[in-house]
């Protein structure tokens, strides 16, 4: 059911709701727009424009043009919900930064702060942290991932202080976060652009990447002169991975080549389950209540609620699929609790710069 259509102006491409007890009726929109009437100073500049439409006009060409303008940040909205009226979002504050093209929250607070990190267009992670008496948002560190590269992705780590980060040149970086943040590693991990990358939620010295050159691997932090594992299952790029938050075996991934795929982490050679949903799968979220259905943000065919009760016996089917989308490249669980089993969910359509609002029941 749909409860409210919010016009972010610029180009939407992400939604994260803060997981942290007592905040998680915040939720973070992050926004993109390449400002078109910018003059470009080649023909390579020219075959750059939003996200994948951005960089896979091109690409393989890296470098980005100074002339271009990334307009974009981020816009803090508040769940409101009672008894009389349906669930809705307040705006809070929006945030000019640049092109943002992916948020995350850490599963809890880092030093009794609620902070979160982002990547944006300009080649740079952030973390900020958010003051929930005042809804207002300050940045604490900022690092460049690598020169003329935009920020694709981002995780954190469940059991340290430890984000990864990936950009458009292949690169993926880890970095400490305590007073300060410092840069712990950094390796070429894909040829391409590294659409995605993350923490294994229960092992942390693992993390997972998925490039443009199809590929999705596992390294161990330890040892990052070649991963554990790599697959060419996927037939187009990898942009989207996470591991299930209960089933410490469990990961599942997703691509444009519109599959996602459950995957157990000890027996790497054949996945246990897939199924088809005819659109490109950019975000993944397994639901944060029973871990037995995923949310996915699936491009160019909305989004999609999947069952993932019985894993491994081919019966993942599909539960809901929204398409109010045009291109839908963000997705998320509000950890709330609500009446039954009702989830609400938030969902980001880019083109039409459209924040969703809606409401699903758990069978």
């Amino acid at each position: 059911m749909n409860l409210q259509k919010i016009d972010t102006c610029l180009n939407a491409d992400s939604v994260e709701f803060c997981p942290y007890e007592g905040l998680q009726q915040f939720l973070l929109c992050g926004t993109y727009k390449l400002e078109e009437s910018t003059k470009l100073n080649s023909a390579e500049c020219e075959s750059s424009s939003e996200l994948k439409e951005d960089l896979m006009k091109d690409k393989r060409s890296s470098t980005l043009c100074s002339s271009q303008k990334r307009n974009g940040g981020i816009i803090l909205y508040k769940l409101i919900q009672d008894a009389v009226c349906r669930p809705s979002l307040d705006k809070c504050l929006s945030l000019d930064i640049c092109g943002v093209l992916d948020i995350k929250w850490p599963n809890s607070p880092i030093e009794n702060e609620a902070v979160f990190g982002l990547v944006n267009a300009e080649g740079y992670i952030q973390v900020l942290n958010l003051n929930p008496e005042d809804n207002s948002i300050e940045t604490l560190a900022m690092c460049e991932l690598s020169p003329s590269s935009l920020g694709l992705s981002l995780g954190w780590s469940a059991h340290k202080k430890l984000v990864t980060a990936s950009d458009s040149h292949g690169n993926i970086s880890i970095y400490q976060i305590d007073k300060e943040m410092s840069q712990v590693s950094k390796w070429k991990a894909h040829e391409y652009e590294a659409w995605i990358t993350a923490f294994d939620h229960f092992n942390p010295d693992i993390v997972y990447t998925g490039g443009d050159d199809a590929k999705f691997k596992a390294w161990d932090v330890r040892d990052l002169s070649h991963p554990t594992f790599c697959s060419k299952r996927h037939s187009m790029g990898v942009c989207s991975i996470q591991s299930h938050p209960v089933n410490e075996h469990i990961v599942a991934t997703g691509s444009y080549d519109e599959n996602l795929i459950i995957w157990d982490n000890r027996q790497w050679k054949e996945p246990l389950d897939s199924i088809a949903l005819g659109g490109g799968i950019w975000r993944i979220k397994w639901d944060p209540f029973f871990g037995t259905s995923i949310l996915t943000a699936t491009m160019y065919n909305g989004a999609h609620i999947i069952d993932c009760r019985e894993i491994g016996k081919n019966t993942l089917s599909i539960s809901v699929e929204y398409q109010d989308h045009n291109l839908a490249y963000g997705a998320d669980w509000c950890r709330l609790k609500t009446e039954g089993k009702t989830a609400i969910v938030s969902t980001c359509s880019f083109y039409d710069h459209s924040l969703h609002l809606w409401k699903w029941n758990f069978e």
